[in-house]
């Protein structure tokens, strides 16, 4: 497989940010996960690259490797290419083409590794069985763990078990393609935000019931916590994406419940506190508080310069889908 990753090409895009991307282009070979690592080291792409892909398949196990090491670089994932589109050096912006390709079989393993996975009509994204290219008298064992090693990184890249049940029902000389719609249908298709996943932590001192969702602005939590010694809080962990600063400085921090209908403010009462790659929030809630949180359909934090400020940075109303159970049971339980 080929790996190319193109820069900024002027003084303005690298103003900007952005305008970074990787191709990986052709048929997977064995240790092509090994000459990716190597790659991703000397070119070092930063987070939130896109990687477009235009393969029709391959090693199994090494586009697994590679969609592994996509998920741990935080990058996202296409089909197709996207090539810059003009010589003019000239231009303070270098025009870019996107033309539409080809993931089928073991490539749409590595298409999977991506945090955000997005896919146009005019490309094709296709299915069958994983099966070895030169079988031998092992290869029902081998068959065997390689079908669980399968299972395990679906299951780890968040994808449903219906998309391997889907490729166990097409024979490996076939191929199924499949549609915008059923890809969306799948999760293998998100584009700019996935769905936000619910969850409980348990610890001696608190507990807390926590969502988290990806999206174009990054990576953002929101929590509900409660501790018997403090009572309810609310915390947010909110990916920086080089806006450090302002998201410790401006001066009006809110929650915004069921979208922005609602909106607690909690800047004289916020502690900000870098966190790795987050800044994360924290701030005590009244019982009153606490119950609208734990009753909503979604929240959120946004933190802005002042209150006609249009823009904001922080978390979007993060839906509760998923978790209104969690989070009622948790208040219920510190409101007794």
């Amino acid at each position: 497989m080929q790996f190319e990753y193109t820069e900024p090409q002027t003084e303005v895009e690298r103003a900007f940010g952005g305008f970074r991307h990787i191709s990986l282009l052709g048929r997977i070979e064995e240790g092509d996960d090994v000459k990716f690592r190597k790659f991703l080291e000397r070119s070092a792409p930063p987070p939130r690259t896109s990687v477009y892909i235009n393969s029709t398949g391959g090693n199994v196990e090494a586009a697994m490797g590679i969609g592994r090491l996509i998920r741990d670089a935080w990058f996202s994932t296409s089909v197709g290419s996207y090539v810059l589109n003009s010589q003019n050096a000239d231009e303070p912006v270098i025009p870019r083409k996107f033309i539409p390709g080809k993931c089928l079989s073991a490539a749409t393993l590595v298409f999977l590794g991506g945090r955000l996975r997005y896919f146009t009509p005019e490309s094709e994204f296709g299915v069958h069985q994983f099966s070895f290219k030169n079988p031998s008298p092992d290869s029902l064992e081998k068959s065997q763990r390689l079908s669980a090693a399968i299972a395990r990184y679906i299951e780890d890249m968040g994808i449903p078990a219906a998309f391997l049940e889907l490729t166990a029902l097409t024979p490996g000389h076939d191929l199924s393609l499949l549609s915008e719609e059923r890809l969306r249908e799948l999760k293998i298709v998100t584009n700019g935000e996935t769905e936000a996943m619910w969850g409980v932590e348990v610890h001696q001192e608190a507990m807390w019931v926590r969502g988290e969702r990806d999206s174009l602005y990054g990576h953002g939590k929101v929590m509900l916590c409660y501790s018997k010694a403090d009572g309810f809080a609310f915390a947010a962990m909110v990916e920086a994406m080089g806006r450090q600063y302002e998201l410790q400085n401006f001066g009006l921090v809110e929650i915004v419940v069921n979208g922005e209908d609602v909106r607690i403010d909690i800047s004289d009462r916020c502690m900000r506190e870098p966190y790795g790659i987050y800044i994360m929030f924290m701030a005590k809630l009244s019982e009153e508080e606490a119950r609208t949180l734990a009753y909503s359909e979604s929240f959120g934090v946004q933190v802005r310069t002042g209150a006609d400020a249009e823009l904001f940075l922080g978390i979007s109303a993060v839906s509760t889908d998923g978790g209104q159970d969690k989070l009622k049971g948790l208040y219920g339980l510190g409101s007794k």
